[in-house]
């Protein structure tokens, strides 16, 4: 039987990369108690279901007393060996005296010890001496990452149930419909939301798609309308791009109709939904060089769905994407950025990032319209990268 012996620490992919690269039979985790009280049932959790495990057990070590550390770990390795138990020292992540207390350990116990450097998902032994090694000796899995497990391993769970189908790049001609609709947005990042708005509020299609409004009540409704998009030039200006992008088919706003047609339902809803065009010019471009990525990803967090209003702790995320171990939490912002909203952008993304992606994860705020450089210094003191309105994140960042 081969038992992995952990620290249990506050970064869940440290305690698990080994289970999920190598057929162990039993865990045996030493911690601190508040920790293994946070993280023992998710741990468990992860380990029965992704990795078949039936025995995982919990130790509770002193922070203090280097001696009661080394009694009760001791007694843990010498119950293993006798059942002639095979045991193996996991050293990712753990503190610098349980490692010490792990190293006096090996070295009596003659046991094997190993690391993983979780950025490059690579094991490197540390016990050269030793007759025996987890690489040689025990049987490797594969339990690939991806969002889901990330999630879970985490403690809370994706409810798929809460995704908009609308924000699902399911075909080739709605992907590129979303690089034209980014073309146009780029060029009206003050108005894009405004637009979204009227376009809500004051013409409703007649059928799924069709729209048909009377051009004289349009401009009277922009006239009255206290902000940018306040003339009707500065309307069909926008509306003409779409036309000539081939987003909305048959416009017409002259005779006193104004007229058109949504190319498709996709369009039609992200023509709605101020935001949605952003999300889903990210969630493309990220996608084509991640293992995993989703779009409009709500997050429950503690695993339980109660179907209870306002029981349920939810966060949305705009676009989780996963590269080996390293998830990227991304934020996409496409109103004003003012102070409040610019501080609560940064927090939200923040406490999203560290609940569910923990020291590894990568933190990136993305907006159309500009950031103030107080707020993109603040941003990165709180390891927050920020992409305003270019490319340049996806082609200069080196995953």
């Amino acid at each position: 039987m081969n038992v992995i012996f952990e620290f249990l620490g506050n970064e869940p992919i440290e305690n698990l990369i080994t289970s999920m690269h190598f057929k162990m039979d039993k865990a045996v985790y030493f911690g601190y108690y508040e920790t293994i009280e946070e993280y023992r049932e998710s741990t468990k959790h992860f380990l029965s279901k992704y990795c078949g495990y039936s025995d995982v057990v919990f130790h509770p070590l002193s922070r203090t007393d280097i001696q009661s550390m080394m009694k009760t770990m001791r007694q843990a390795i010498e119950y293993e060996l006798s059942f002639k138990n095979a045991i193996y020292f996991d050293m990712t992540g753990g503190e610098d005296m349980i490692l010490t207390v792990f190293g006096m350990l090996a070295k009596e116990y003659d046991t094997p010890m190993h690391v993983f450097d979780v950025y490059k998902d690579k094991i490197t032994r540390i016990d050269e001496g030793s007759r025996r090694s987890i690489i040689a000796d025990v049987e490797p899995r594969v339990v690939k990452m991806d969002i889901d497990k990330l999630i879970e391993m985490h403690g809370g769970k994706v409810n798929h149930n809460l995704h908009k189908s609308a924000k699902d790049l399911d075909n080739e001609e709605f992907a590129e419909d979303i690089d034209k609709l980014w073309s146009v947005e780029k060029d009206f990042t003050e108005e894009w939301n405004l637009l979204s708005i009227f376009l809500r509020n004051h013409m409703m299609p007649e059928s799924s798609l069709n729209v048909s409004c009377d051009l004289n009540k349009i401009e009277e409704i922009l006239k009255r309308t206290n902000n940018q998009l306040n003339t009707l030039e500065k309307f069909n200006a926008i509306m003409d791009r779409l036309g000539e992008a081939g987003l909305l088919l048959d416009l017409k706003h002259e005779d006193d109709e104004y007229s058109f047609s949504y190319k498709s339902k996709a369009v039609k809803e992200c023509l709605r939904d101020g935001g949605s065009t952003l999300e889903l010019y990210i969630y493309k471009r990220e996608k084509e060089t991640s293992d995993d990525c989703r779009v409009g990803v709500h997050l429950d967090w503690d695993g339980v769905f109660h179907y209870t209003m306002g029981v349920d702790v939810l966060n949305e995320v705009d676009v989780i994407s996963l590269r080996g171990n390293i998830p990227t939490f991304i934020s996409c912002k496409t109103g004003k950025m003012g102070p409040n909203n610019s501080l609560h952008a940064l927090y939200e993304l923040e406490t999203v990032a560290n609940r569910f992606g923990g020291k590894y994860s990568r933190k990136v705020l993305v907006t159309s319209r500009p950031l103030a450089d107080a707020y993109v210094s603040r941003a990165k003191d709180m390891g927050i990268e920020v992409e305003q309105q270019s490319d340049s994140y996806y082609e200069e960042t080196d995953y």
